[in-house]
């Protein structure tokens, strides 16, 4: 039988996977449906690859790893992908892998978190990188025809509230859908598309949808591009009784099979923004919102879940005209202050506040600057910590605060680990009245501008982060977890991490990241006989402070491949972790121990093992880089790799390498600080794949 060019051959297999070399993790390209009602359970389907080939190999898929809480799910089938084509071969380009795409089902409970959730499927090969549902109330329907619907004439029939699963799967495609409409009637079109595809591990260029709104004869009512940043949102109200047709698309007309969407119709209640956008868990709060079909003088009780973490969470609120679709608020623990009158912006009218308190406002118009009056004492450092944008609304903060006598004393626009919101640490110079200000860094303002400014007297703090989010061993095989530091109000101290119960067989390294250090690395090892088994991981860290123990969650860092073939990162939820077949290489490394006095130099002999079959090439590494950018370095202060005398690439057969530690002349003084040689196998461009030694504890004497 002949078969067409690029013709997809599906064929479902249970057979284990064909161990390779260069063995690669699954990389979730998309999921499908993208969408899934509270309540009910789905088969997804989930496919991937890489750009620089391979990467799409889930073959015996075993279980699934939901982010908690309200999801579960399991392996259905593996159905493997083999593209035929009559196309020659490009000699230069590594030979496509053969693909896989995993069926599953998936249930999500009546109270599971709304919008969207992370999934990993446990292969093998080893755990996936993220993929996403989003969670919604409303019921969910697929894109019926993907051809069919490219027309207007071929407009899937939609009944509201809805919400469409579909993808602008090829370039110049257009899915239009048929809506009927009342007269006096208000329809609400919104989408998740640009804002899920932050978190997918390997996509070069994202969707940029548009929604654009016509009636019978082809005339354009409405249209929007940008509302929900990259994401649009129409609203109309109809003049007259009739079908209505939706059209979505890139706007550029791109297109590509990993481009999906969730289009959410409705003519209920929407809420665009809330005020005040704080609440206290486990407390009645009284809202109000803007947005179609709510009426914004209306007082809306929620009653806020207990239990919901710090920081913004999507929840629906109950109007008198149904639930909203979810909308982003504010949760903390501090007391809720809402702006009064649209607090003035002079000294003697600001709005007077008390700390601690978690300030929720609104830059309701252009030029619109609000300031807060509070009474501070000398030598006291104070945090001040803006949550706007990432609680999806419009404004570009920029805080300062100010003295009547000396003007601005402290100003933050966009800060490190917080996007475009502002956070200040400061210290009052003297006892008495300072000013908060809060604004636009253009001017804007509006319904959707709204902030809320954490304020308290600072205490010691420390937030953590991890590189990277997945942590795939064989057996008898080490692979390295770093961990990274941020102090806060002043904390200086040590900070233990602890990495949770492992399956059995495992076992990982202790770190302490101690008071002159920011980073460490963990190596999680697998004896011999370690069975297979995957899990995600809580991994804390702990600190003992005068005010009492501290501990807080890690935010793994998932690595994403940037265009141009840069490695970039982005915060993700889980942290993964599976005991997968054996790997490509070991590596050992020799002295377990060393000690540096200033200006002197020591070698690491390492010894690499490769698994039968496997020639490629190994690069050795102590630090996570790539072209040039650094992402995590365990080294103590003062101490680098130096070049001369290391041989650190190693060609497909070697087997000896050598890394040269040296010690500046004004290196402080360190003990035992733990590293690890790590050998790095080339997956594509860009992923490599992190082989450990057992770590080395490195101390540097005092001069």
């Amino acid at each position: 039988m002949s078969l067409p060019r690029a013709l997809l051959v599906a064929l479902l297999v249970s057979a284990p996977a064909v161990v390779r070399a260069q063995t690669s993790y699954p990389m979730i390209g998309r999921v499908e449906p993208t969408a899934i009602q509270r309540g009910k359970t789905v088969e997804l389907s989930f496919a991937g690859g890489s750009p620089g080939g391979g990467g799409g190999d889930f073959a015996g898929a075993s279980a699934l790893l939901c982010e908690p809480l309200g999801l579960k799910g399991e392996i259905l089938g593996i159905e493997q992908v083999v593209r035929n084509s009559n196309r020659p071969r490009n000699p230069i380009r590594p030979a496509r892998k053969p693909s896989s795409v995993v069926k599953a089902s998936l249930t999500a409970a009546l109270d599971a978190p709304l919008g969207p959730r992370e999934i990993r499927v446990a292969t093998p090969q080893g755990v996936s990188s993220v993929g996403l549902v989003v969670v919604v109330n409303d019921p969910v329907v697929t894109e019926a025809d993907d051809k069919l619907d490219d027309e207007s004439k071929g407009a899937q029939i939609l009944a509201l509230p809805c919400v469409v699963s579909g993808a602008i799967g090829k370039p110049e495609d257009v899915d239009w859908y048929a809506v009927p409409a009342k007269a006096g009637q208000r329809l609400t079109f919104s989408v998740w598309a640009n804002r899920l595809e932050n978190k997918i591990h390997d996509l070069q260029t994202h969707l940029d949808p548009i929604l654009q709104l016509f009636d019978a004869s082809g005339r354009e009512l409405a249209a929007d591009d940008n509302h929900d940043f990259a994401d649009p949102l129409l609203s109309y109200e109809f003049k007259a009784d009739g079908v209505y047709f939706l059209q979505i698309r890139d706007t550029t007309y791109g297109g590509g099979p990993n481009w999906t969407y969730v289009l959410h119709a409705t003519a209920g209640p929407v809420a665009t923004s809330i005020f005040p956008l704080a609440v206290n868990p486990g407390k009645p709060a009284t809202l109000h919102a803007h947005g179609p079909n709510i009426n914004p003088s209306e007082a809306i009780v929620l009653e806020v879940p207990n239990g919901l973490a710090a920081g913004p969470q999507l929840l629906a609120l109950p109007t008198s005209k149904g639930l909203t679709t979810a909308a982003p608020i504010v949760v903390t623990a501090l007391p809720v202050v809402s702006e009064q009158d649209d607090t003035a912006d002079t000294p003697e009218k600001a709005q007077a506040v008390t700390f601690p308190a978690a300030i929720a406002g609104t830059l309701g118009a252009a030029n619109d600057i609000d300031a807060y009056r509070f009474e501070a004492k000398k030598g006291i450092r104070y945090t001040f910590e803006v949550v706007s944008r990432r609680a999806g609304a419009a404004a570009d903060p920029v805080l300062t605060v100010n003295s009547p006598r000396n003007g601005k004393l402290a100003e933050a626009d966009d800060t490190p680990g917080f996007g475009k919101d502002s956070r200040i640490e400061w210290t009052a110079p003297d006892t008495g009245a300072f000013t908060l200000r809060l604004s636009d860094l253009h001017s804007r303002g509006g319904d959707d501008f709204g902030y809320v400014i954490l304020a308290r007297p600072s205490t010691p703090d420390f937030t953590l982060t991890c590189d990277p989010d997945k942590l795939n061993v064989g057996p008898g095989g080490r692979v390295p977890l770093f961990v990274q530091v941020a102090r806060q109000g002043g904390f200086d101290g040590s900070v233990a991490i602890d990495l949770g119960p492992l399956p059995a067989g495992l076992s990982a390294s202790p770190l302490t990241i101690g008071p002159k250090m920011t980073q460490g690395v963990i190596v999680v090892s697998a004896s011999k006989d370690a069975k297979a088994a995957s899990m995600l991981l809580d991994l804390k860290g702990k600190a003992e402070t005068k005010e009492g123990a501290i501990v807080r969650s890690v935010l793994p860092k998932q690595e994403i491949y940037l265009p141009g073939g840069g490695r970039g990162t982005y915060p993700v939820a889980t942290l993964a972790l599976g005991v997968t077949d054996p790997c490509d290489i070991s590596i050992e490394a020799t002295p377990k121990t060393i000690s540096l006095k200033p200006g002197s130099a020591v070698t690491i002999d390492v010894n690499v093992t490769r698994k039968a079959g496997f020639e490629q090439g190994v690069n050795l590494a102590v630090i996570l880089q790539h072209l040039g950018g650094v992402h995590a370095n365990p080294l103590p202060t003062g101490v680098t790799v130096r070049e001369a005398g290391s041989k650190t690439l190693l060609s497909p057969k070697e087997t000896k390498g050598k890394i040269v530690l040296e010690a500046s002349p004004s290196a402080p003084p360190i003990d035992a600080a733990p590293i690890c040689v790590m050998g790095h196998v080339s997956i594509n461009f860009v992923v490599k794949t992190a082989y450990a030694s057992e770590p080395i504890a490195v101390s540097v004497a005092p001069k």
